[in-house]
């Protein structure tokens, strides 16, 4: 019967089911190295947070550390002397925070290890304060707190880098992941328009067919 010569033909059928297997494979892989590259961002921006809060931790903890170490070389005893084993004990901990937070071979090490290579200095200069007599001359006084305000300018240098090494880490790091997520949007939304063109593909391709039937029928 001539009705039936206008039938649609079968690769017409068969393509937009191909059409649609690779458009959800696309999708679903970019959904997915987006997804992995948001989470890293996010979980960097969060590592930066800590690691700016650690930064001022040991920031406090030197201040504290420097403090009692000063007192102790102006006036040596034995309450002010635990005060110091103390903050040294506290500052070690900051630094070992700080340490593990920070990748390895970033630049954050260099100044890391500045400021645990200066605790034995304090130390020996705290340490050598306890062994004074009692009439200590002036000038061993202010030779001690010479050397001592040299460590604490130079770890207070090492902690400044460490603070300008983090201080725009975190903005690029959400800055980042907002923009992947405005990408994610923009492809979800684009799927939903390519799920709705394929539908409107098959029913259009699907009408002839109908009709064809009617016809039949």
């Amino acid at each position: 019967m001539p009705a039936l010569t206008s039938a649609p033909s079968p690769l017409a059928g068969k393509a937009l089911p191909s059409l649609a297997l690779l458009l959800l494979l696309t999708y679903a892989v970019i959904s997915i190295l987006i997804g992995a590259s948001i989470r890293q961002f996010e979980t960097q921006s969060r590592l930066n947070t800590e690691r700016i809060y650690a930064a001022a931790t040991l920031d406090k903890e030197l201040s504290s550390l420097m403090r009692d170490a000063h007192a102790m070389i102006s006036a040596p005893s034995q309450l002010r002397m635990q005060a110091v084993l103390i903050n040294l004990e506290e500052y070690e901990v900051g630094v070992d925070a700080m340490s593990a937070l920070a990748t390895p071979r970033s630049n954050l090490q260099a100044p890391l290890d500045a400021l645990e290579q200066a605790l034995p200095a304090i130390r020996s200069l705290t340490l050598q304060a306890a062994r004074l007599d009692t009439d200590r001359s002036t000038s061993a006084v202010q030779d001690q707190a010479l050397a001592m305000t040299r460590l604490d300018t130079q770890m207070r240098a090492q902690i400044t880098d460490i603070n300008e090494a983090l201080a725009a880490a975190p903005a690029v790091s959400s800055a980042m992941a907002g923009r992947l997520r405005i990408l994610s949007w923009i492809i979800n939304s684009l799927a939903v328009l390519a799920v709705l063109g394929l539908i409107y593909g098959a029913l259009k391709s699907a009408r002839p067919r109908l009709r064809a039937v009617q016809a039949v029928e």
